[in-house]
């Protein structure tokens, strides 16, 4: 019966630990920025960025969140903490159901919010040095401009996603909207979709299209179900990681455990959550009571066996006790 490898709090913790020396280098060349309104517009529908994120400005350019707009063009991102290197590709039939569930969500966020980010004011963010890999080419930014952090959160200037992506990001200083259209939408790619919805893509307000079919189908049996739980763990685990790599270098000593704590409990309460909905899911698929229990432990058993080890390696690479 299927396992689980995808935990969340001892892989974030092992990406903490990788990148520790990264962290506190360039924690000190910190720059301060103006945050800036912005509407995201993908694919004709406006999207709400992630509590905690934002546009800003520096040196003239827009920066905005990469994850976020990659999701938004309907690639999947993965970050690899050892080699600094973010990779941005075509999703897999499992990721494209996912994509789809975020991006209607972050499109009912924005319809409730008004869907315009506020300006905060100043905000301070970390030069970090990051390979990209788009679609397996290498990407870099140009001479003279620089990736940034915040909150765990890559940020890079709109023209060089649109640039990288291959597809049309366009800033309106007028409106104060990011605008972009991912390739399946443009026509570029694979058949557009009804209504609101993409073709060669993954979402939409309705009619959206998965790999320039039909819509993606919800997976109904076990083993599909199983599946796709490990993706979400999957995106899980990245978002982890995202929210838990800037507190090295910004905290130290008790604060450095209190925060890293707080980002480990945050995970482990979306990891129970994620495991709950399977449960529930599996059963109504028809799955045993042995079934459902055998790969529930499963999920369960590599999490513990993760996190203690992790927690370990804490304690003997820096010092403190999780």
């Amino acid at each position: 019966m299927r396992k689980s490898k995808f935990t969340l709090p001892g892989i974030a913790l092992s990406l903490l630990l990788a990148v520790a020396p990264l962290s506190a280098a360039a924690a000190a060349k910190a720059v301060t920025v103006d945050t800036q309104a912005v509407t995201m517009k993908f694919d004709g529908q406006t999207l709400a960025l992630p509590t905690g994120q934002a546009a800003f400005t520096y040196q003239s350019r827009v920066y905005i969140p990469l994850r976020f707009v990659s999701y938004a063009l309907q690639k999947n991102v993965v970050w690899d903490g050892t080699k600094s290197t973010v990779t941005i590709a075509e999703p897999t039939s499992s990721q494209a159901v996912i994509l789809k569930e975020y991006l209607m969500n972050s499109a009912a966020t924005a319809k409730a919010n008004g869907g315009k980010s506020a300006a905060t004011g100043k905000i301070k963010v970390t030069p970090v040095n990051v390979k990209f890999l788009f679609d397996g080419s290498e990407k870099k930014l140009p001479e003279g401009q620089q990736a940034f952090s915040l909150n765990g959160t890559i940020y890079v200037p709109v023209r060089f996603i649109s640039e990288s992506a291959g597809t049309a990001i366009n800033w309106d200083s007028k409106t104060g909207s990011v605008i972009g259209q991912s390739k399946g939408y443009n026509g570029t790619d694979g058949n557009s979709g009804s209504g609101n919805g993409t073709g060669g893509g993954t979402t939409g307000e309705g009619g959206g299209t998965s790999a320039g079919g039909g819509g993606a189908a919800t997976p109904k049996t076990v083993d599909e179900i199983a599946a796709q739980t490990e993706k979400t763990l999957e995106v899980m685990r990245d978002s982890c990681i995202e929210s838990i790599i800037d507190l090295v270098g910004v905290y130290e000593g008790d604060k450095l455990i209190e925060q890293a704590n707080k980002k480990l409990n945050a995970c482990q309460t979306k990891f129970e959550s994620t495991v709950k909905s399977a449960e529930t899911k599996l059963k109504a698929a028809g799955a045993t009571d042995t079934e459902v229990q055998t790969i529930i432990q499963g999920y369960r058993d590599t999490y513990n066996a993760e996190i203690k080890k992790w927690r370990e390696l804490a304690e003997q690479y820096l010092g403190i006790k999780l």
